[in-house]
């Protein structure tokens, strides 16, 4: 495993994280068991689809448009 492939992965997931919970807390009611039941799913799903964009489609694919 590549360290700057490693830090891509680590960089989307933590910045689909940030967005998991930004998207959660904006449709979500103020209840916090609420934001829990929604935020964990989304949280815990994250580092999968990180995987995905770093390792197997790209994100360079993605951001050349192909």
């Amino acid at each position: 495993m590549d360290s700057s492939e490693f830090l891509r992965f680590l960089t989307a997931t933590i910045a689909l994280c940030a967005v998991a919970l930004v998207i959660t807390t904006a449709v979500t009611p103020p209840d916090p068991f609420s934001l829990i039941g929604v935020a964990v799913p989304l949280v815990v799903f994250s580092p999968v689809v990180s995987y995905v964009l770093v390792y197997r489609v790209g994100l360079g694919r993605l951001e050349s448009g192909a």
